[in-house]
């Protein structure tokens, strides 16, 4: 018999994934499967277990959010280890695994097309040649938002906590000079934030980088530059409907190369996050690994748009979505 490993986070979100436990473990058995899960309880316990376990499954599947994969990866990787790896969403924002097309929420749906389709080999991301990233690398303000929001607030509103936790850094805006590398020019600019997509979207906005695809051997930079902040709501309500990408006051590339430099020594905010958590401070380098590992996902629906929520409640508010 077939045999799959599968590692949950029993912590993230909404922590229900429990109750689905049972729906999972039996799909996966209908499929053919002998299920051996892996529930962790302390951080470092899924790179120790993923060190020690039988390297021979057929799949692995995580369940949590992107940054519970980020985590999976990084130990499969780190062991040599390139086995399919299945992704069911069960923390906030669930970043990657809407891009693949899964609903936070649809388990059943989630492990039936684990069984039922082939995966496809998908780019990575590599920071400072050590920190493996599947969806984003992200800094200056709001950035950090996912670290800091109340897990009670979290687990209430999911990701529009971010985008209110997000409101409380307005006060302290100030545009921040960066220098950024890429493989063919530097360019320097005046930005709030960037960020370095595999994919889609992140924090709950789902077409940051409408032309991302994670099997192009490139990364998407979005970045806000630094403009009067009277200037920025009409580029606020484009990056919520994925009508941003041409506006003035965004800084758009593609590449298989960055690098990320801080022109203000002064500037407090100079850590990055990776896949939602913390990572490394600039300067920071990253590249391309590309189609280095298979993931199962709806990828016949990838590049179907799909409504960002604060977009909904805004619509449900009578408020124009265009400005």
């Amino acid at each position: 018999m077939k045999k799959l490993k599968l590692i949950y986070n029993p912590f993230s979100g909404n922590k229900s994934f429990k109750f689905d436990l049972d729906v999972c473990i039996g799909i996966f058995q209908e499929g053919g499967y002998e299920v051996h899960p892996f529930r962790t309880l302390k951080p470092g316990d899924i790179d120790q277990h993923i060190a020690e376990m039988d390297p021979n499954y057929d799949i692995i599947v995580a369940s949590g959010g992107d940054g519970t994969v980020n985590i999976v990866i990084n130990a499969m990787l780190k062991r040599g280890l390139k086995t399919p790896l299945g992704i069911i969403p069960s923390g906030t924002a669930n970043d990657f695994a809407t891009y693949l097309g899964f609903k936070s929420g649809n388990v059943e749906d989630v492990c039936r097309t684990i069984v039922s389709t082939k995966p496809v080999k998908i780019d990575l991301g590599l920071v400072n040649e050590e920190i493996y990233f599947i969806n984003v690398v992200a800094g200056g303000y709001f950035t950090n938002v996912s670290q800091t929001v109340d897990k009670d607030l979290k687990n209430a509103l999911g990701s529009l906590s971010y985008y209110l936790k997000g409101v409380e850094q307005l006060p302290q805006f100030r545009k921040i000079p960066y220098r950024i590398t890429t493989s063919s020019e530097v360019i320097e600019e005046d930005l709030y934030l960037y960020m370095i997509l595999n994919s889609a979207g992140t924090g709950g906005f789902t077409n940051l980088s409408p032309e991302g695809t994670v099997t192009d051997g490139e990364f998407e930079f979005l970045a806000v530059k630094g403009k009067p902040l009277y200037e920025m709501t009409p580029t606020v309500v484009k990056m919520l409907t994925g009508e941003h990408i041409h506006d003035k006051n965004i800084l758009y590339l593609k590449d298989s190369y960055f690098k990320v430099e801080c022109l203000d020594p002064t500037f407090k905010i100079m850590e990055t996050t990776v896949d939602g958590e913390m990572g490394p401070d600039m300067p920071f380098e990253m590249r391309v690994v590309p189609k280095v590992i298979p993931v199962f996902g709806k990828f016949d629906q990838i590049g179907e748009k799909t409504e960002n929520p604060l977009i909904a409640l805004w619509k449900n508010a009578g408020l124009p979505t265009k400005l």
